[in-house]
């Protein structure tokens, strides 16, 4: 009861010690940013993938970055941001193929989402997912923008030119 009654007669306040920034923010460049906008379309928010494709920042400050951007992008521009953590039920882990759903969280030029369709396509190809099977991937290209077929091509005879096929 003696040490109850010596702290409360004190009554004063151990103070605190006071911030000091002990090294000086990195400013992001804009080849970063751009970097980091483009792997937003990409990956979404698998930051891993995101810090891999950015390549200069940690997990860290990628997803401070992503942060501060949503909130910007939802204040400037009155933007839906996607929720923190998506939950995913099990019908999105099923083996069957899945529809074609275009998801654009960012205000884009229509040929930043050319340039999206392209590589995505060309993800779905060598992805590591579900092989969609050859008729698939035809149908596919039959719906798209005749510029996005062009661009898929030119992309797939580089991809062939540049990369022998690897015998296993």
């Amino acid at each position: 009861m003696s040490a109850a009654v010596n702290k409360s007669s004190a009554g004063t306040k151990k103070s605190r010690k006071p911030y000091v920034v002990s090294r000086p923010r990195e400013r992001w460049t804009a080849d970063e940013h751009g970097r980091f906008l483009h792997a937003l379309l990409l990956f979404g928010r698998d930051w891993k993938r995101v810090q891999a494709f950015v390549a200069t920042k940690t997990g860290t400050q990628i997803r401070s970055h992503a942060q501060k951007h949503f909130l910007r992008a939802d204040k400037k521009l009155g933007l839906a941001v996607p929720p923190p953590h998506p939950r995913r039920s099990a019908a999105d882990y099923g083996g069957a193929l899945a529809p074609d759903v275009e998801t654009v969280q960012l205000p884009l030029s229509q040929d930043d989402l050319r340039f999206a369709q392209v590589y995505r396509f060309v993800g779905d190809v060598f992805g590591c997912g579900a092989m969609w099977p050859v008729e698939a991937q035809l149908q596919r290209l039959l719906g798209a923008d005749p510029v996005v077929v062009d661009t898929i091509l030119r992309v797939l005879a580089n991809l062939q030119d540049n990369f022998p096929p690897c015998s296993l």
